[in-house]
Order: structure tokens, then C-alpha cells, then sequence
């Protein structure tokens, strides 16, 4: 099951005193114009949110639509194209943990479609069962069944080159129904964020402390941003890369078989990037904007240690199962970084955020 046990590190944010200074109009925090603050979550909601859910759920379509041919033209190149895809949707997915709040939490499509590790003895059990694949039969089942992981196992096998030819018929079938529904579960969610929809979750965040938005005010909906991106920032560190990393095991790694973990470490990085900078596909307003209105260094330490932690996961040059035995130090060190940066979100931007917005 996903899992997360967290060992907090607390290091010493600057190793120099002169950069980390604040001067005397740093230390005076003025109020954000409502303007602004309402601009900026709304180019979060649009920009950040809904294109990565819309683009999320445009590569979900095109890997269900790559496995239905896969399964009609079983060939190494068709399954090549598979393989990307599934690299391609989960790259977006991972670059949308940095917001996880709203109906992938409330609606559980997390869990349904990114529980690790995989129940191999379930797995071939269902092989070896006589049950007709559908998507509704994939809905009874347990969440380690379902979604991004055991559709890689599918396709890559577990020392990632499996071949067209070692496909079983059953095999296909329950691959066809795992894609469908994770391209439905998908699909609503990009449905709960799009603003043609009446009720949309966007709507919350554009329309905080009015009435008609689950948030009282802007304030909670700052809150609920920066304690997701500090979230991301400790499953990966210490529970992504924590559990495998102490337990030496590569079987515990989040995606084993793609060899895709330090990728998917990675874009968690990015997705707090993104949110921090307003964009996804395109440019708009983040945290950035508010942060700079009043402490400058308070910018520019977050920027360098977002841009910190993801040049440490690139230091890894292997994959991440033989890594956490061949490179403890480029790990440690990937850790390090990120907790660094979850640090300064938590002592430093939440409470800005909370004396900075109404």
C-alpha cells in the first residue's frame, strides 16, 4: 500500500548570514492587494490546476487508445508506443501530486489509481481465474490492483523489457480494462476542475470567501496550497524515497519496472515548482508574485532550493532500486535537498502566507 513514514530532518536553512538577512522593509510585511491575490489563485486554478488535469486526461485517452490496438496488433513496436505512453501520462500525473487536494482526495481517485506496491500474489491469482475483465469488475477490486502500476507491471514485466510475444490473452484483457478505467477515473477528474461545468472545483478556488466556496476565505485557500506542495515534498523524501532506501529494497520502489522513479521524483519537484511559478503549459501568476510584494530573499531561497532538489534527484545516474545500494550518498543527498525545501515551505512561506493574505 502507499505509505508514508516521515522522518523529519531540520537543517540550517543558510550556510551564509549576509544572503540570508532580512533588511528592515523585509521585515515588515504589508497586506497583498485583494487584487492580486485573488489573480493569483486564479491563474493556479487555470493554469496550473486544470491544464494539468486536461492534459492529463488527453494522454490517459491516448494510452487506452494505444493498448486497444496493442491488443489487435500484439507487436513490439505497438507496445513500444504503450510503454511511452504510459511514461508520457504518468509524467503528468506526478506533476499534479503538488496540489492534491480537492476531488482527487475527496472523491479517493488518488489511492484508485496510484497505490504501490503491487500484490503480485493477487495479480496471478486473477491470471490464473476464469473472471471475465471489464471495467466494473476492476472497480471491485483492491486499490493495488488498479491503476498506473499494475498496467506498468503489464507492460513492462519486472526487468522492464517484456516483448510482445510473452503477452498471455488474459493479459491483454485485464490491461484493456485496467486502461479504461484509468482513463475514466482520469476523466473525471479533469471534469470535476473544467469551468464549462456547473459546480466546478475551480470555482472553490476563484470564489474564496464568498458564499458559494467551500473556502471562507483566501487565506484557507492559500493554506490548502502550501500544505500540499509541503506534503509532496515529505512523501517523497520520506516516504518514496525513505522506505525502499532503509529497507534496501528495490521491490518497495514506486515504479520498479519502468525504471521511472527518480522521473517521478522529479516532476513531484516540478509540481511544486509549477505552483510556485503559476504555470504548467504556459505562464501566469503563482506564489511567486506574493512572496516578491514583500521579501525578496524569502523568494529567491525557495526558487534555488526547488531548483536544489531536482538537480539532486538528476545527480542519481542509475535507477533509483540500484541507487539506494550503489549511490547512498547521491540519495541521502536527493533526501537532503528536499527536505531543505520542505523546511523553508513550512517556517517560512506558510507563515508569510498567513500574515500576507486575508
Amino acid at each position: 500500500m502507499k505509505t508514508l513514514k516521515y522522518t523529519i530532518a531540520l537543517l540550517a536553512l543558510c550556510s551564509i548570514a549576509t544572503s540570508c538577512k532580512k533588511t528592515p522593509a523585509e521585515e515588515i510585511v504589508t497586506p497583498v492587494s485583494t487584487d492580486l491575490n485573488a489573480e493569483i489563485l486564479s491563474s493556479i486554478s487555470s493554469n496550473v490546476a486544470e491544464a494539468t488535469y486536461y492534459d492529463l486526461s488527453v494522454k490517459a485517452d491516448q494510452l487506452y487508445a494505444a493498448v486497444q490496438k496493442f491488443d489487435t496488433v500484439t507487436n513490439d513496436v505497438n507496445l513500444a508506443v504503450c510503454k511511452q505512453l504510459w511514461r508520457d501520462t504518468r509524467a503528468v500525473w506526478e506533476q499534479s501530486e503538488g496540489f492534491l487536494f480537492g476531488p482527487v482526495a475527496t472523491n479517493n481517485i488518488d489511492p484508485r489509481i496510484d497505490t504501490w506496491p503491487v500484490d503480485y500474489v493477487a495479480l496471478d491469482s486473477l491470471m490464473n481465474s476464469s473472471v471475465v475483465f471489464s471495467e466494473t469488475y476492476v472497480n471491485t477490486l483492491d486499490d493495488a490492483l488498479r491503476g498506473f502500476h499494475p498496467i506498468e507491471y503489464l507492460l513492462f514485466g519486472t526487468g522492464g523489457n517484456k516483448t510482445a510475444t510473452q503477452f498471455t490473452a488474459r493479459e491483454k484483457a485485464y490491461l484493456k480494462a485496467l486502461s479504461v478505467n484509468l482513463k475514466n477515473l482520469i476523466s473525471q477528474l479533469w471534469v470535476s476542475w473544467d469551468p464549462a461545468i456547473s459546480g466546478n472545483y475551480g470555482a472553490n478556488i476563484t470564489n474564496a470567501g464568498k458564499p458559494t466556496s467551500v473556502y471562507s476565505t483566501k487565506r484557507a485557500v492559500y493554506e490548502e496550497i502550501v500544505n500540499s506542495m509541503i506534503g509532496i515534498c515529505e512523501e517523497v523524501a520520506n516516504g518514496k524515497i525513505e522506505e525502499p532506501f532503509a529497507a534496501q529494497n528495490p521491490l518497495l520502489e514506486e515504479s520498479p519496472f519502468s525504471y521511472n522513479s527518480i522521473t517521478d521524483f522529479t516532476n513531484n519537484m516540478r509540481s511544486v515548482q509549477n505552483v510556485y511559478l503559476g504555470k504548467y503549459l504556459v505562464d501566469g501568476k503563482g506564489l511567486e508574485e506574493l512572496v516578491r510584494v514583500n521579501n525578496l530573499s524569502l523568494d529567491a531561497s525557495i526558487k534555488t532550493k526547488m531548483n536544489a532538489a531536482i538537480a539532486a534527484l538528476n545527480n542519481v545516474t542509475v535507477p533509483f532500486g540500484q541507487a539506494i545500494i550503489s549511490q547512498p550518498i547521491q540519495i541521502t543527498n536527493a533526501q537532503n535537498a528536499i527536505n531543505d525545501l520542505k523546511t523553508t515551505l513550512e517556517n517560512d512561506l506558510l507563515p508569510f502566507i498567513k500574515t500576507s493574505v486575508n
